[in-house]
């Protein structure tokens, strides 16, 4: 056998012959010049921005700007109005509540404020630039996370299936999106997921970062248990890879280090007001039978309503993708499989189900429409000139409807129409200008905007229940549930809390109850104080109350 250096034949082969190199002779500038081919000249800004916004780059922007009107939307949750008046609370004390502070039937209950640092941000928003500041950056946070799911889609996927899928996705978690504290989680679960992949994937060691993002979280908002999840979920499919020795499973080390940024993360979690109980909020909260019951956004979606028929397609296009796919990344459909239980159990974790949804569907249309072989041009047309012109003219356009869709909630007021529409502004007025005596038994959807409006002044007029559903307790939301559904023991509760007055919807069935009592032969034990647009004001009838009821509106 031949050694190295040698020929087939054994023989060694002669040591090639050198040659002597050419000084080098200095050339003339003139000549070189003229002999030389011309550089070629480097493109202009105007050509560089055509080679740039070509038919991918621009229907991703559209997609994006179209997104925005999604993202940014005016101030509707009825838990804004109380945490604004907390935040201010937190600033002025320099300190977190640790007992509730806004009603008087359960002023002795433990406050788990979980939310207290996002409280302070929108105190500190509002006060800078009221509601829209609000509406602006609760937008760009959710636009945020719409950006971090789109980065979790496979590079491989073309990128007109990623940019429809993610379009459906934000359509199918449409009744979650608004200026909500709840935005945070979802852009920070978003980034957790991108995170998780990329390291399972061996493309980035970010998912190190983790423990700081959760030293945040867990002061921003009780969802910080999702990033948990998320990751704990991607640790167990691939230690079970590992053990099972299936290819490609990721190395001994990089499981230890997934397992050691998932035990620090949950460590340092417990650096928060309400240290402990931080770890159990999120499970007490999501176990309550009384908020699956009651609250509305707890409730499982009803697919006979529109705004879930996106969500009804999204479900269904990924059964179709599940069963022309050729491979199916375990991990991928584990987190899907949970997102969709979530989803189907309550309305409220849509928007997670949408950030595990949209990766995966995306994966399955790309596999999909390689089985198929659908042909459809494979290169992307060169960018000309009127292509170019056209595709600016397509996203200015695009802005201009973002920015009239905009327009509610660039110009929405505390007085506004908005707000008049979701709770009431002139029933609040009356009751400033006229404290009314006694415990009052109000709408729960309406408690958090009376604290925003009658703190502060004298006497003070604390509320029967707001949104913080954890602090009110499962008694409490029962009690209510029975008043304002006309239980059997309505009147027992009725004197228990020693209710004095009522402030409904004009067309609840306890202001229907106690507008009939009041007119029944016998029976005054309430009158009408007043109806405000679809606020109804009921007062026990008392002669103190009668005295009352004359010198307000006199």
């Amino acid at each position: 056998m031949a050694r190295d250096g040698e020929l087939r034949g054994g023989t060694r082969p002669r040591p090639a012959r050198r040659f002597r190199q050419p000084r080098y002779t200095p050339v003339k500038l003139a000549s070189l010049a003229r002999s030389a081919a011309p550089l070629p000249l480097e493109p202009g800004p105007l050509a560089r921005a055509m080679r740039w916004l070509d038919l991918p780059h621009f229907f991703t922007i559209a997609i994006f700007l179209t997104m925005l009107i999604a993202a940014i939307q005016p101030v509707t949750d009825p838990d804004f109005w109380w945490h604004l008046p907390t935040g201010n609370w937190i600033l002025s004390h320099h300190a977190v509540p640790r007992h509730d502070l806004y009603t008087f039937t359960v002023s002795n209950h433990r406050w788990i404020t979980h939310e207290w640092l996002s409280e302070v941000i929108v105190a500190v928003l509002y006060a800078a630039g009221r509601l829209p500041l609000i509406s602006l950056v609760f937008g760009a946070v959710t636009a945020a996370g719409f950006l971090l799911v789109y980065l979790s889609i496979d590079r491989r996927v073309n990128f007109v299936i990623a940019g429809l899928t993610l379009a459906l996705g934000v359509a199918a978690a449409n009744p979650i999106w608004g200026p909500r504290i709840q935005m945070i989680t979802f852009a920070l679960s978003a980034l957790t997921y991108l995170w998780v992949k990329r390291f399972c994937e061996g493309r980035s060691r970010a998912l190190y970062l983790l423990p700081v993002v959760m030293l945040v979280w867990v002061n921003l908002h009780a969802g910080f248990v999702l990033g948990y999840g998320i990751l704990g979920l991607a640790l167990v499919v691939e230690a079970l890879r590992y053990l099972t020795r299936r290819p490609g499973a990721m190395a001994l080390p990089r499981l230890r280090a997934m397992a050691i940024v998932l035990a620090t993360s949950i460590a340092v979690a417990i650096l928060n007001p309400n240290g402990w109980d931080i770890y159990l909020y999120p499970f007490q909260t999501g176990g309550s039978p009384e908020q699956q019951r009651l609250i509305v956004e707890w409730f499982s979606p009803n697919f006979q309503m529109s705004q879930m028929w996106a969500f009804a397609a999204m479900i269904f296009l990924i059964i179709v993708g599940l069963g022309l796919s050729r491979r199916i990344e375990p991990r991928q459909l584990l987190l899907l499989l949970v997102g969709l239980g979530l989803a189907l159990h309550s309305v409220r974790n849509l928007s997670f189900f949408m950030l595990v949804a949209v990766p995966a569907l995306a994966d399955y249309a790309q596999q999909a429409r390689e089985r198929l072989s659908l042909k459809w041009p494979r290169r992307v047309p060169r960018t000309t000139p009127l292509t170019f012109a056209a595709n600016v003219v397509m996203i200015v356009l695009i802005l201009a409807i973002v920015a009239v869709a905009s327009v509610p909630s660039l110009r929405q007021r505390v007085d506004g129409k908005l707000v008049a529409r979701d709770f009431p502004i002139k029933a609040a007025d009356f009751l400033v200008a006229h404290p009314p005596p006694g415990n009052m038994l109000n709408v729960y959807g309406w408690g958090g905007y009376l604290i925003f409006r009658l703190e502060g002044h004298t006497p003070p007029q604390p509320v029967f229940i707001f949104g913080d559903a954890a602090l009110a307790g499962d008694q409490l939301l029962r009690d209510y549930d029975h008043l304002q559904s006309l239980g059997p023991d309505q009147a027992q509760l009725l004197e228990r809390y020693q209710i004095n007055w009522v402030i409904f919807h004009a067309n609840d069935p306890i202001i229907t109850e106690l507008r009939q009592i009041h007119n029944s032969p016998g029976q005054t034990g309430w009158f009408e104080l007043g109806t405000f647009d679809k606020a109804t004001l009921m007062m026990r009838d008392t002669p103190a109350n009668r005295a009352y009821a004359v010198k307000s509106r006199g």
